[in-house]
C-alpha cells in the first residue's frame, strides 16, 4: 500500500485526516466570514466530507457560487460533471440549482464516472501520478451518489447518472448545451477528451471548472493544450482554491 492509497478515505487514516482538513478549513472560513452563508456552506460540507467528496471546501463553495451565478445570468444549458466518485460535489451543485433556479430554466445534472475508479495515467502524466497510481483509486458506487443528494435535500431525479468509461460514454450520450462544466478527471487524457467533447457545448458565458488544476501535472498540461489547440489565448485560468481553477468561455469566438 502506497502513502496515496493510505491517505485515501477508503482507510480510516486517510477518512480521519480529510474530515479534520475540512473542519479546519470551516474554522477559517466562520472566522474569515462570519456569515449566515458561511454558516449554511459549513453544515453542507459536514454533511458530505470525507465519506462523499474529496474535492476542497473552496472548490466546493466555489462550485456553488457559479451554479447561482449562471441561474442569475441565465446562462442555458445544463450541469455536467465528468469525475464524480461518490457525488459530494454533484449534490452541491444540485443544491444551488434547486435553490436558485428560476422558472423556465430548467437544468439537468449529467454525472459521468466508471464507477471503477480512475484509469491508470498516461504518457503525459507526471511521475508523481504515475507513482501513487493503484487500482480502485477513486472508486465510488451510484449508491453513495444517490446517498449524498439524500443528505443535503436534493431530489435525485434531476440527475442522469451515465456510468462507463468516458471514450465510451461520451459517444452515446445525448447532451446538450451546457451552463456549467466541471471535469474532476485528474490524469492529462482524460481532462483532455472532455474538454475536446464538451467545450464546444458550453453555452457563451458558461463555466468551465477544473478541480485538479495546479495538483497534478497531467491536468495542467491537457488546459494548455486544449487552448493552444482551440487558439484561445485570451482565457486564463482562474485559481478556486489552493488548487483548482475555472474559466468561462467567451461570448464571441476567438479570431482566427
Amino acid at each position: 500500500m502506497n502513502w496515496l492509497q493510505l491517505l485515501s478515505t477508503d482507510t480510516a487514516v486517510g477518512r480521519l485526516l480529510h474530515w479534520s482538513r475540512a473542519v479546519l478549513d470551516i474554522v477559517v472560513l466562520l472566522v474569515r466570514n462570519p456569515s449566515r452563508e458561511s454558516l449554511f456552506f459549513a453544515r453542507m460540507i459536514l454533511k458530505l466530507k470525507p465519506r462523499y467528496t474529496m474535492v476542497t471546501n473552496g472548490n466546493l463553495i466555489a462550485l456553488y457560487r457559479f451554479v447561482e451565478q449562471a441561474n442569475r445570468e441565465r446562462i442555458p444549458g445544463d450541469l455536467v460533471q465528468c469525475g464524480v466518485w461518490n457525488g459530494g460535489s454533484a449534490a452541491l451543485m444540485g443544491l444551488a440549482q434547486v435553490r436558485s433556479g428560476t422558472p423556465g430554466l430548467d437544468r439537468r445534472l449529467w454525472l459521468f464516472d466508471s464507477f471503477e475508479g480512475l484509469p491508470p495515467p498516461g504518457g503525459q502524466d507526471g511521475r508523481r501520478e504515475r507513482e501513487q497510481f493503484f487500482k480502485g483509486l477513486t472508486c465510488g458506487r451510484v449508491e453513495a451518489v444517490r446517498s449524498a443528494f439524500r443528505r443535503v435535500g436534493v431530489p435525485f431525479g434531476l440527475c442522469e447518472v451515465v456510468k462507463g468509461w468516458f471514450q465510451d460514454t461520451f459517444p452515446a450520450t445525448p447532451v446538450g448545451p451546457i451552463a456549467l462544466l466541471h471535469v474532476d478527471a485528474d490524469w492529462y487524457d482524460s481532462v483532455k477528451l472532455c474538454l475536446d467533447t464538451y467545450y464546444d457545448r458550453v453555452a457563451p458565458g458558461g463555466f468551465v471548472v477544473l478541480d485538479d488544476y495546479h495538483y497534478w501535472e497531467g491536468c495542467d498540461r491537457a488546459v494548455r493544450d486544449f487552448l493552444r489547440e482551440r487558439g484561445l489565448t485570451g482565457i486564463r485560468v482562474t485559481p478556486t482554491d489552493r488548487a483548482g481553477g475555472c474559466f468561462r468561455k467567451p461570448q464571441t469566438a476567438p479570431v482566427q
